[in-house]
């Protein structure tokens, strides 16, 4: 056994011996394994893609019969259900009409290869038959094998749902498809006949070339009717005939993973042939290359000294977590970049070594020999310019070069950090800012006001502006967020150019705005600015093909007059703002003492009519409502009064409003709802009593629900309640509100169009709700004596119902000459005091009971 030698020596021999004994025939035998396994995938492959193949030729053949048959019924549906076909073909067929002039004969072969066209009378009889384009005589229940009569009966249960049927049955000892439709007039005005109608069949005989093109528009060859033995490649799909027996087709199954394996497998034997030789060839170089190796080895041992060197810089680099490297001097100049260092910030390395690194950062001087001093420990975050002229952050880690105890210089690395660093400011400023119109958040606006207000000198002020826009709601409603988040972007470009450069423009969120401003305290002033403002927001913003129109309020507060924490200032302008709302919208109003007397007795009074509407300190009175011809009392408007404490008996106008601001409506009009319901069952006669619905009811979930359980609890016919919307109020409502308005109808309630003639509303709009009574607004009929103007409006109003098909109610009757004039114009129902007053319910009582 030969000795190793040193390192100028010859390969030992023990090493190729055991290269040639073991690691060979391993790599032979690896080898062979991976091209069997391959072999063995490949196979695999291509029967699970047959298999794949075959499931998906079934599907298809399945899709293409189920096709044929939802041609078949959508075209039997649309000749059955043709008014002109039911009145040729139902009874006594015109055979002139549906051959001669093609109407329902030889087109449906020529066009639709329909074999025959078949009509079949109630009793049974074949009355009309086209067979192959020809007009003879066949006897449908020969003709048509393997349960026609079914099909008839499920053709004629169909029609309810206005469709028509099909089925496979034999034909001419063949299968067919036979799709049936019940002839129908189609909602056309067509005189119906009494009895059941004909019956229409179309046949499509699925011979051999018909079922060969039904294949090939589903990619399916040869699609056949197969034979009692069944296809021996497992393809075929089952059909159940219309009595129940079954007929098999198959077709010629696609096989693209036997073609693979035939293309495939003899290029994989020819590639283990070239892999095997160059397997050999490789081994015979791997040989001669390992006494190669030997002979390198003593230059490698000469490297080593200069690798371990290496090995030391480039570990204390790794420590440092590098991006791109860097080294330097004792005086701190470059004498080594990495290629990072050009990727990243664009400068090549050559010209910036020997220069010093302070020159590359943006940094002061002192700062970074500071550093320098104790670099490990912590890095330093600075800036430097990029070669595209771009300032990007770096965060720097270093470590100093000793020798001998002796300073030589520093290296370390350099971390982009400028994604990172801008992320942080992105983030910092998302927190001071809103993200749509970009202006400071109330997180800004308050930091604002609490270091301005606490540095105000004497003498000096802060104007305040809360701006909150008016009409803003219906604009996402009805164009949607987009269009709105436009207004609120042009609102705030608008605010911007109206401001001078010192003053603040804050978005608090939704709608709301507001303008803090130095140096203006003078009316006349803010007074310019708030209607430059109100006019700059009234003008309308333009959105795709719209012009949108909107409009503000200003509250105004001063600092520190009214206020010197930047809370109590905001509540201040808020207040200021609500009495702006107050006043009508689309003005302004400065904060002053008596607002807040006026805001807490509001708040008092909302408290008073929460009380009220939970211990029932309410009544609900009725206004009858009379026929204009013989004064006959046909309903009775249900009005709610509040017995309150301190002010006596309030009428609605007195605090109807205040429960709509407050939301208290709901409650409110759930109670009158149930009072009318229990108040109205207990009537001598059955009239329809009339319950006023808010806006904001018809957005509660839960009204559908009180109505009937109004009715149910209380007994009451649902004929007998009739429910009162505004017409204004449609003029806010969507599809979703004729939804709500249909079901109640559904439950046999009256709907009425009160104070109609005010609003806005369409013809169309009309005509889509389900309305029953056009009341008209007294404020036409108030004018009908004196105005030949509101006289032609109510004469307008009454046409209008009248050809709608609606009853007409006048309400504000007051003088006998109204009554006397709506009456001749054709008004048929009137209300107002000169006929009654509105009345306790007692009292109602006993006056039906008088009339009675």
């Amino acid at each position: 056994m030969h000795t190793p030698s040193d390192g100028n020596g010859p390969m030992k021999p023990k090493a190729k011996t055991l290269f040639a004994r073991r690691i060979l025939p391993s790599m032979v035998a690896l080898l062979v394994a991976a091209l069997v396994a391959a072999a063995l995938a490949l196979i695999h492959i291509a029967r699970h893609i047959d298999r794949d193949a075959l499931a998906q030729s079934q599907f298809l053949a399945s899709k293409a019969l189920q096709a044929q048959h939802d041609w078949m019924n959508r075209s039997i549906v649309d000749y059955a259900f043709w008014g002109d076909a039911y009145r040729h073909l139902n009874g006594q067929p015109d055979t002139d009409w549906a051959y001669t002039q093609a109407n329902l004969g030889p087109s449906l072969y020529k066009d639709f290869d329909y074999e025959a066209v078949l009509v079949i009378n109630p009793a049974g009889e074949t009355a009309y038959s086209v067979v192959r384009g020809k007009l003879q005589p066949v006897d449908s229940h020969e003709y048509l094998q393997g349960g026609l009569p079914e099909l008839l009966a499920r053709a004629r249960t169909a029609v309810e749902e206005d469709a028509g049927v099909s089925s496979l049955l034999w034909a001419e000892g063949q299968p067919a498809l036979v799709a049936a439709a019940v002839l129908s007039t189609g909602g056309a005005d067509v005189e119906e006949i009494d009895g059941p109608s004909s019956v229409l069949l179309f046949v499509d005989l699925l011979d051999a070339a018909r079922l060969e093109e039904i294949g090939e528009q589903y990619a399916i060859e040869h699609l056949r009717l197969a034979d009692d033995q069944g296809p021996e490649d497992g393809t075929g799909i089952t059909q159940t005939m219309e009595n129940g027996s079954t007929i098999r087709f198959t077709w010629t199954a696609p096989q693209p993973g036997r073609l693979l394996l035939w293309i495939t497998l003899p290029i994989l034997a020819a590639v283990a042939l070239g892999l095997g030789l160059l397997a050999w060839l490789l081994m015979r170089h791997a040989l001669r290359s390992m006494h190669l190796l030997d002979v390198s080895y003593a230059r490698l041992a000469a490297s080593r000294s200069a690798l371990a060197e290496s090995e030391e810089r480039f570990r204390d680099v790794a420590e440092a977590a590098s991006d791109w490297i860097w080294e330097t001097d004792d005086q701190a100049r470059l004498t080594f970049l990495s290629n990072r260092f050009r990727q990243i910030t664009g400068h090549e390395p050559k010209q910036w070594l020997g220069r010093p690194l302070l020159e590359l950062l943006i940094s002061d001087s002192a700062a970074l020999q500071g550093w320098l001093e104790a670099p490990e420990i912590t890095p330093l975050r600075s800036s430097y310019r990029a070669a595209d002229g771009c300032e990007r952050f770096c965060r720097l880690a270093a470590r100093s070069i000793q020798h001998d105890g002796k300073l030589v210089g520093y290296r370390g690395t350099a971390s982009d950090v400028t994604e990172e660093t801008k992320a942080q400011a992105r983030v910092q400023y998302l927190s001071q800012h809103d993200p749509l119109t970009g202006l400071p958040n109330r997180s800004r606006l308050r930091d604002y006001l609490e270091q301005n207000l606490a540095s105000l000198r004497s003498g000096s002020t802060m104007t305040l502006l809360y701006i909150d826009l008016d009409r803003f709601k219906p604009v996402n409603d009805t164009l949607g967020h987009a269009a709105g988040d436009e207004v609120l972007m042009g609102v705030a470009s608008r605010l911007r150019e109206r401001t001078r450069d010192g003053d603040l423009v804050a978005r608090l969120g939704g709608d709301e705005f507001v303008v803090a401003l130095h140096r203006m305290s003078e009316d006349e002033d803010i007074d310019r600015l708030c209607n430059r403002i109100i006019e700059a927001l009234s003008a309308p913003f333009a959105y795709e093909d719209h012009q949108i129109s909107i409009g503000a309020s200003i509250g105004v507060a001063l600092a520190p007059m009214d206020a010197t924490q930047a809370n109590e200032l905001l509540r201040c302008a808020d207040i200021a703002l609500y009495q702006a709302k107050d006043a009508g919208r689309g003005t302004w109003r400065a904060y002053g003492r008596d607002m807040d007397q006026r805001l807490h007795e509001r708040l008092r009074r909302e408290e008073q009519l929460r009380v009220a509407i939970a211990e029932q300190h309410l009544e609900v009175h009725y206004q009858p409502r009379y026929l204009s011809q013989g004064m006959q009392i046909i309903g009775a408007e249900a009005l709610v009064r509040w017995h309150h404490p301190t002010h006596g008996l309030l009428l609605p106008e007195q605090f109807i409003p205040l429960a709509e601001e407050t939301g208290l409506i709901i409650p409110l009009g759930r109670w009158v709802l149930h009072q009318a319901c229990q108040q109205a069952a207990s009537w001598p006669v059955d009239m329809v009593v009339s319950v006023n619905l808010s806006p904001l009811q018809l957005h509660d979930d839960r009204l559908l629900d009180e109505i009937a359980h109004a009715l149910r609890e209380n007994g009451l016919a649902g004929e007998r309640l009739e429910l009162e919307i505004t017409e204004s109020a449609l003029l806010q409502e969507t599809q979703s509100t004729l939804e709500l308005l249909k079901r109640i109808k559904a439950l046999g309630v009256h709907l009425a169009v009160d104070d109609f003639g005010t609003g806005y509303s369409s013809l169309t709009s009309l005509r889509h709700y389900p309305f029953d009574v056009i009341k008209i607004d007294n404020s036409f009929v108030a004018g009908i004596e004196q105005s030949t103007e509101d006289h032609s409006i109510v004469r307008a109003l009454i046409e209008l119902g009248r050809g709608l098909q609606m009853r007409v109610t006048a309400e504000g009757v007051e003088t006998e000459e109204q009554l006397r004039l709506l009456t001749d114009d054709g008004c048929t129902e009137v209300q107002g005091f000169h006929m009654s007053l509105p009345m306790p319910a007692e009292e109602l009582r006993r006056l039906l009971a008088d009339a009675d």
